[in-house]
Parts: structure tokens; C-alpha cells; sequence
């Protein structure tokens, strides 16, 4: 008579157990963010962070500290951020479209999408491709303007106010003519040096081919189909109210927001956690051609050194996994992606100083063990 009940029994057992396991997984990877994100705001240099974790199909974020000094004000889902240098994964993913849909080759001479003579931007016949611009092996400078070069290295104070200046300044037509003075030093392809110049020259090779700007290659490539409608070089009144300052160093006071003159596809980007998550399931998606592409070793240089489109490509006990790191003279990321786990991790704090990338790297490598372990 109790074999019924028996059965009964072993079944909702069956049922329950991968519940049971699934809820442990939630609570294992909640805690993680709230453990490393309090570690995180309790450094007296840092005033807030959001992380954000997407693990198998569930989104996870929190936010911790405050984004005004002395105000109390936490950040939401909602804060908009800088994301400085992960724009150009962004980017990466627009070029890797562009190549499938064979608007243009990898091994282009970038010349060919120049007006006017460019024969500097070539050594020992060997001109600069589409490739080296994006595996920062073309031999341009960190910077154009030139005088940006080095102001981040100085670490002073008025560091935001001068980058601002020098930016408020400058346009296209002064960074063609800049280009037109870059002397190339050694063959592209044959050393890495990291050039925003370099990025910043693609987003007028995709205007060119395509005919059309930043933004609205951005939302017609991915962020529309993947509902991320609060991304954007330029971010609309609506929205606007949502975008956040953050500080340099030590400052006190906030550092102004990038004006992004030129076309902002090396750094340019602002974005919420929410849009970051939905970012990271884009990375994570396999069966997508353009994100195999773009995720595609393009180069291989020392110390393990391997850059795909923009992405830096790691291989460990982790398998292989993609990250770029992003910075502006207020804000700071950094996103890992990791499909071997189905697993991304975003961390971004509004706060910019020279230990701030180990902070962030640091924090991600803790929450990226605390989840694979369980």
C-alpha cells in the first residue's frame, strides 16, 4: 500500500534536484558579486562599482558605493557608463560583418579608403592593412592629435580638463592632416604597439563602405536585434539624464564627459549593465558567424600575445576566452568572455587611476573561480 507513495516520493525528488541545483548556482554567483563587489568599494579610492555576470542564459547584476562622492547615490541597472576601449570590440564586431558580407578584406591597404596621398602610411612597400589596424600592428601613434600622447602617463590632476580641451579642438579634417605626417618607423604587421589612432581610422573605413555612421551601423549590426537601446556613441536627451561622470585619481571633482569628435570607434561608447549583459550573450552565442569571425586570432606576437578583431584571445586552464579592458579619464571595465562556461563578466567603476586595471582584473579572476568551482 505505501509503494504508491514510494514512487510519488522518487519523483518529485528526480524533479526537484536539478531546481535544487540550479538554485544553488544562483545563490552561489549572487553571493560571489556581493562579496567581491563590497571588497571592491571598500578601497577608499574607489567610489561605486556594477557587476554584472551572464552565466548559461541568466543575467545577474549589483551595484555598490555611490557615483557622487559624499551623496549616497548607488548606481542602477539604468547608470550609463563610459566604456572607453570595449568599444572597440564593438567595432571589431562591425568590421567582421563587413568582412562576411564582403564589403571588404582583412588585407586591404587602407589607402584604398583614402582621399589623397597617403604614401607615408607605407614601409618597405609594405602599406598598413585593415588587419594591422585592428591587431594594433600598423605603426600609428597611441594618439592624434600627438599632443594627447603621454597626458595619461603624467597622472596629474588636470588631466580630464586637458584631454577635454585638446579633444574640444579637434576634428576629421585636423586628423587626416595629422595622418598625413605619421612616419611609420618599422614594417606593419611585425610589432605591437596599442593605437587609438588606428581604431579610430576604421570607423571611417566602415563610414565609407557603408554610407552611413557609427550609430547607425551600431544598431543595425547588433544592438536593436539584441534590445540594447541604451548604447550609443551619442546618446539622445532622452537618456542623457542616465549617463554618469566619474573621477581621475584622486580628484574631487568629476571629470567631464568625452565629446568624441571623431568617429569614437576606439573608445567612444556609453552603456548600461543591462545592455552589457545582453552584450555579453552576443559574445557568447556560437552559432553566430559574425562573432566567430571577430573572434578570430589575427595575430600572435610574444608572450602569449594573440589579438583577434580588437579582442585580446587567452588560453588557459579555462579554456580559450576573450577580454578587452576600457578606460576614460573618469570611468573603467573591464569584460571577460569565457565559452567554455557560457559565462561572461563585466566589471565597470567610475573611477580611473593607474591601479585600477589590476583592481578590476583582480576582482573578475575571484568571481570567475568562486563560479567554475561550484
Amino acid at each position: 500500500m505505501y509503494r504508491p507513495y514510494l514512487l510519488l516520493f522518487l519523483f518529485c525528488g528526480l524533479f526537484l534536484l536539478p531546481l535544487q541545483a540550479q538554485k544553488d548556482k544562483t545563490n552561489t554567483i549572487e553571493k560571489a558579486i556581493t562579496k567581491h563587489g563590497q571588497a571592491f568599494v571598500r578601497d577608499k579610492g574607489i567610489n561605486s562599482v556594477s557587476i554584472g555576470i551572464f552565466k548559461a542564459g541568466k543575467r545577474y547584476s549589483q551595484h555598490f558605493g555611490e557615483l557622487e562622492k559624499g551623496k549616497g547615490n548607488t548606481p542602477t541597472d539604468e547608470t550609463i557608463y563610459e566604456i572607453g576601449s570595449v568599444t572597440k570590440t564593438m567595432t571589431g564586431y562591425l568590421v567582421a560583418k563587413a568582412v562576411l558580407e564582403q564589403k571588404i578584406s582583412i588585407s586591404d591597404d587602407v589607402r584604398r579608403y583614402l582621399d589623397g596621398d597617403f604614401q607615408n602610411l607605407v614601409y618597405n612597400d609594405k602599406p598598413i592593412t585593415i588587419q594591422q589596424l585592428m591587431t594594433h600592428t600598423s605603426g600609428l601613434p597611441m594618439f592624434l592629435p600627438t599632443t594627447m600622447n603621454g597626458l595619461f602617463e603624467q597622472g596629474g590632476e588636470n588631466v580630464p580638463t586637458t584631454y577635454f580641451d585638446l579633444e574640444k579642438s579637434y576634428n576629421k579634417d585636423q586628423f587626416f592632416k595629422d595622418l598625413k605626417e605619421v612616419d611609420l618607423t618599422y614594417e606593419p604587421g611585425t610589432v605591437y604597439s596599442y593605437s587609438n589612432a588606428g581604431a579610430e581610422l576604421i570607423g571611417h573605413v566602415l563610414e565609407t563602405v557603408y554610407q552611413k555612421d557609427i550609430d547607425i551601423l551600431l544598431r543595425e549590426g547588433f544592438l536593436d536585434e539584441y534590445g540594447m537601446a541604451n548604447t550609443a556613441i551619442k546618446i539622445d536627451e532622452i537618456r542623457k539624464h542616465n549617463l554618469t561622470q566619474g573621477y581621475w585619481m584622486n580628484n574631487t571633482t568629476p571629470s567631464p564627459n568625452q565629446l568624441n569628435t571623431l568617429w569614437a570607434t576606439g573608445g567612444g561608447a556609453k552603456m548600461n549593465m543591462l545592455d552589457m549583459l545582453s552584450y555579453m550573450a552576443l559574445q557568447l552565442n556560437g552559432k553566430n558567424p559574425v562573432v566567430v569571425e571577430s573572434h578570430r586570432v589575427l595575430y600572435e606576437g610574444e608572450k602569449l600575445l594573440r589579438v583577434g578583431y580588437f579582442w585580446r584571445v587567452w588560453k588557459d586552464k579555462y579554456g580559450t576566452s576573450y577580454n578587452h579592458h576600457g578606460g576614460t579619464s573618469g570611468m573603467q571595465n573591464w569584460l571577460f568572455i569565457f565559452p567554455k562556461y557560457d559565462l561572461g563578466i563585466s566589471i565597470i567603476t567610475n573611477q580611473s587611476g593607474f591601479k585600477t586595471p589590476n583592481k578590476l582584473s583582480s576582482t573578475a579572476k575571484k568571481l570567475l573561480k568562486a563560479i567554475v568551482k561550484n
